[in-house]
């Protein structure tokens, strides 16, 4: 594909889209006053533009390096403010009719005259509202991405580039409101102190929105301490049901919950893109590569492989994203979300992004307990300051029970999970923080006493991860920090499954070598069981580089470095016992044991290169974030150019364009598939005496090698605009998103010729000879993995949101998204309807059209927040608008196109009449359910937070509030289909210590 393959070409993307047209105002006889801030000179002019209208044209690097000093004008016209600025500058001006043009007074060297940007050490404290200091505390310079924690004392020190101009600081702390500022340069000689205060409802400014300030893309998403707290969430699919336009449901812990992005496709596709979605935990991708918790890929496919019941979905997700149920939200400070151009850094992710960042540090005894339905989660949290030696320490427990129905407990999902994190600083300068956490969780499906088929299924799960962050702050300009991040998991995958069997005795082979053998019989009557046991483990490193230079005129701040991960499985695998099998001769195929203990490991490396640089074209600021990375997966090397541009048209518009490319590995499920056996039987004879029955049959071992898979491809394009002031914010961004190469399983159609026996009975035995003859068997396939799906999505995401409304105390957002989808298969299917006809027609099999679809989703979010500082009272409104939704097939998708026969050779589908047997042998796929649509829908939800004495805090929701209730009826499968749920209350309680 070519927009993988010229990376070049986003270089002249850039400069072609962001060459803005100025426009011009004529200066008029205006009088106004002016109170010019220290600064540098560009800074002087961009203030006198914004306040006048007036246009200027000048060279943004040569003024950026003059240093002016503070001055206030009053009611003077623009050419005399614009005299007083330039004055001793070395610069000078032509009027125009078009607006002024700034040069450098001839016979100076203003530009080279002027001193290089000086930089100054700026030290700060942070504090607690008791006065204390607070050691950890996280530090952030937006201007250079540098992050520092504060020392025993609450120190923090960074090296400004340039003590002339005003600088971003992010300051936060677990459990903490985080501090926003700006440090204007009079600032920089003192030692300011911050004093951060304990996050309370009866604080001003909480959020109760998700917000769009994230640092990794341009259009990211970020839920900060504040937002989780109220959001009474049982997992991170909780949140991410709160994502803009999303609709807010009750919480769902019976059923896997995968986070798709950006996209309306289903099926295949959805898996997909749930697939490509990473889930970083403090710098640490959790990895689903290792999963391979399905029964043979090579003989069920990808939709039938994972265990599970009748009348139920499976609990194992081996080929698609991780399930989000797994995931609690314990001393989690901030979730950002990426669904648009994630920075170079991360590697190993198609569709998007959900950075979990956690933070170490002193905090209250904290228990919760929630309750929904037949659904408990009990969580207790506290953060210990262990002395100036000894650093901090933070340990967490979550335990979350969910029942279907309380009165049979015969469905049931548990959690456990526990979590310790301690924070060293060695030096001033090094830091490192041990994190250890273990989780079990188990799906688990009773047999029912009055279920003839005694069914049983459960999926369970206990896994460790280690992981190590360490980062030393070099405090160079050119190389600010170095971090290292390290981790480690080891799991232990338990699925089961059991079916009770009733029926005629049945014939098996067992061999796993190609060749003819005698079989056997089994008893029609005993207990089926399906049964994988896995071990995965992953590994990564990633090494991070920070630091700021200056090439070309313009100050990089720049990031680089590389990561591994290791992939392996080591568990007992597909456990087959081949007296119980739960499916016998399906196709001619049988399972055979298959162990993943000695599976080749995957390891997958990559490089990135990440620069941030800030111009002012036509007086405006640019910011490029173009970044390069290379991967090499699964032997393939694969290189993503990706760029995050925004260009502020004034001071509360800015828009902004960005591309990328990025690439997902195979994971082990598509890499690794069990071989297929293919049982045919040449003479089947049963008798109730052993003595007279025979089961000869011809076993042919079928081994798959998918070294030849590629990683699946991403190309995104996205454009946005972005408008804030004091009374509104708001943000709109379209996308065209293709990817291509998504792992899927193909039909590899076969036949056999098969030797021909005979036999007779004598003397009370059977005795059997080949005839010579041979016997032709077609109409048998079994699955290869395959680089297979394709996806175009293109859409658009509005966030709006006002500023609280004092007279009301209330705020109120709206989020909306609107996705098109097409997606599918680019390989043809082959099949047929009736296999007894095949040999009578002569056909080998059929040739249909891959199976392509369209869909469309529309949803919105109406939200009103009403917030009592006072009262420590929070009343939140949620109206919840489904407003369409359709899925159908493009084109011929489906059909049949011709047929192959037993000699190999290709016909047409035109060559056949349309009473042909042929075609009735082939079948006509029936379309008429391949157009599914959604009505429309609502549902309003309502909470209700109050907060005593900050140390209580009660939590109320109510879903679907006034019992709306929606239902489908369809008229394929001839049963309804609720699409809202009737009233559903849940609560939740926490102290503080």
């Amino acid at each position: 594909m070519k927009l993988f393959s010229k990376p070049g070409r986003l270089w002249v993307l850039a400069i072609i889209l962001w060459c803005p047209l100025a426009t011009f105002s004529q200066e008029k006889n205006k009088l106004f006053t002016a109170n010019i801030p220290a600064g540098t000179l560009a800074g002087s002019i961009q203030y006198l533009s914004r306040l006048t209208g007036t246009v200027f044209t000048y060279n943004p690097e040569e003024l950026a390096h003059v240093k002016v000093a503070a001055r206030n004008v009053t009611q003077q016209s623009v050419r005399q403010i614009l005299h007083v600025i330039l004055e001793g500058s070395g610069f000078t001006y032509i009027h125009n009719s078009n607006g002024y043009i700034i040069h450098a007074t001839k016979g100076t060297v203003a530009a080279e005259k002027s001193a290089a940007a000086i930089p100054v050490l700026f030290r700060g404290k942070v504090i607690d509202e008791k006065g204390r200091a607070l050691e950890f505390a996280s530090v952030l310079l937006k201007e250079t991405g540098a992050q520092q924690t504060t020392d025993y004392n609450g120190i923090f020190v960074f090296r400004i580039p340039d003590g002339s101009v005003s600088s971003h600081i992010s300051i936060s702390y677990v459990g903490k409101q985080t501090i926003e500022t700006v440090l204007t340069p009079d600032i920089y000689l003192r030692q300011p102190t911050f004093q951060l205060k304990e996050l309370s409802l009866t604080l001003e400014g909480i959020h109760v929105n998700a917000i769009q300030k994230g640092t990794n893309s341009s259009s990211s998403i970020v839920f900060d301490r504040e937002m989780i707290e109220q959001s009474q969430a049982f997992s991170l699919a909780d949140i991410m049901n709160m994502l803009p336009g999303r609709e807010v449901k009750v919480p769902d812990m019976l059923n896997v919950q995968s986070l798709t992005l950006r996209t309306a496709a289903l099926n295949n596709a959805a898996m997909i893109n749930s697939m490509g979605t990473a889930i970083i935990v403090d710098d640490i991708a959790r990895s689903n590569d290792a999963n391979m918790q399905a029964k043979s890929l090579s003989m069920f496919g990808n939709s039938t492989s994972t265990l599970r019941v009748s009348g139920k979905n499976s609990f194992d997700v081996p080929f698609q994203g991780q399930d989000l149920r797994d995931i609690p939200l314990n001393n989690v400070e901030r979730i950002e979300v990426i669904s648009g151009i994630p920075s170079a850094k991360y590697g190993n992710v198609t569709s998007g992004a959900v950075i979990i960042d956690r933070q170490a540090g002193a905090t209250p005894f904290q228990a919760r307990v929630g309750i929904i339905g037949y659904t408990t989660q009990y969580s207790l949290s506290k953060g210990i300051k262990l002395g100036e030696k000894l650093g901090a320490m933070n340990f967490s427990i979550n335990h979350l029970r969910s029942n279907a129905d309380p009165r049979s407990l015969l469905q049931s999902y548990n959690r456990t999970t526990l979590d310790l994190m301690w924070t060293e600083r060695f030096s001033s300068k090094l830091k490192n923080t041990i994190s250890l956490t273990y989780g079990y969780r188990n799906d688990n499906i009773k047999m029912d006493p009055e279920d003839t088929r005694e069914q049983r299924l459960y999926s369970k799960s206990n896994s460790l991860i280690l992981t190590d962050r360490i980062s030393y702050n070099v405090g160079k300009k050119w190389l600010q920090d170095i971090r290292l991040s390290m981790g480690f998991t080891k799991a232990r995958q338990e699925s089961y499954s059991q079916f009770a069997m009733n029926g005629d005795p049945k014939p098996i082979g067992d061999k796993d070598t190609t060749g003819v053998y005698e079989g056997y019989y089994i008893p029609g009557t005993y207990m089926a069981v399906d049964h994988v046991l896995g071990r995965p483990s992953t590994a990564n490193a990633s090494l991070n580089l920070n630091g700021n230079i200056r090439w070309l005129g313009m100050d990089h701040q720049w990031s680089g470095g590389a990561s591994m991960d290791y992939t392996a499985n080591n568990g007992e695998g597909v456990i087959v016992d081949p007296n119980t099998p739960r499916f016998v001769n399906q196709r001619y195929q049988n399972q055979r044991p298959y162990s993943y203990e000695y599976l080749p490991a995957t390891v997958n490396t990559g490089i990135y290169l990440q620069d941030h640089v800030e111009l002012f074209p036509f007086g405006h600021k640019l910011t490029l974030d173009p970044g390069l990375r290379y991967d090499m997966q699964n032997g393939w090397g694969i290189l993503q150019p990706r760029i995050n541009t925004a260009y502020a048209i004034s001071e509360k518009l800015t828009t902004t364009l960005s591309y990328g490319v990025s690439s997902k590995s195979p994971p082990m499920s598509y890499r690794y598939p069990a071989p297929s056996y293919f049982d045919l039987p040449v003479l089947d004879v049963y008798n109730e005496d052993p003595a007279k029955r025979i089961y000869l049959v011809y076993t042919e071992k079928v081994a798959h090698d998918n070294s030849y898979l590629k990683p699946m491809k991403a190309m995104q394009l996205e454009g946005g605009l972005k408008y804030t002031d004091r009374l509104f914010s708001g943000s709109l961004f379209a996308f065209y998103k293709m990817n291509r190469d998504g792992f899927n399983v193909s039909s590899s159609m076969r036949k056999f010729m098969l030797p021909a026996y005979d036999y007779v009975i004598e003397d009370g035995k059977l005795r059997y000879w080949p005839t010579g003859k041979s016997q032709l068997k077609v109409g048998l396939f079994d699955n290869v993995a395959a680089n297979d799906i394709s996806t175009d999505d293109m859409g658009l995401d509005l966030l709006l949101s006002t500023a609280k409304v004092p007279a009301i105390a209330t705020s109120f957002s709206l989020s909306s998204f609107l996705y098109y989808s097409r997606y599918g298969s680019s390989l043809l299917k082959y099949s047929f309807k009736d296999a007894s006809q095949l040999v009578t027609n002569g056909i080998w099999y059929g040739v249909f059209a891959p199976l392509n679809y369209q869909s469309w989703a529309m949803n919105s979010r109406l939200n009103t927040s009403t917030h009592i500082p006072k009262l420590g009272f929070i009343v939140n409104l949620t109206a919840n608008f489904a407003i369409y939704k359709r899925q159908r097939n493009i084109g011929n998708s489906g059909q049949p196109l011709g047929y192959v026969d037993i000699n190999s050779i290709y016909h047409d589908i035109s060559e056949l009449a349309a009473d042909s047997p042929i075609r009735q042998a082939l079948g006509l796929y029936d379309l008429s359910a391949s157009d599914n649509s959604d009505p429309y829908y609502m549902s309003i939800s309502m909470q209700v937070i109050k907060e005593i004495k900050k140390k209580i805090k009660f939590s109320v929701n109510a879903y679907n509030i006034f019992n709306i209730l929606n239902k489908k009826y369809s008229d394929i499968s001839k049963t309804v289909r609720e699409l809202t749920q009737p009233v559903v209350l849940s609560g939740e309680i926490s102290f503080k210590f």
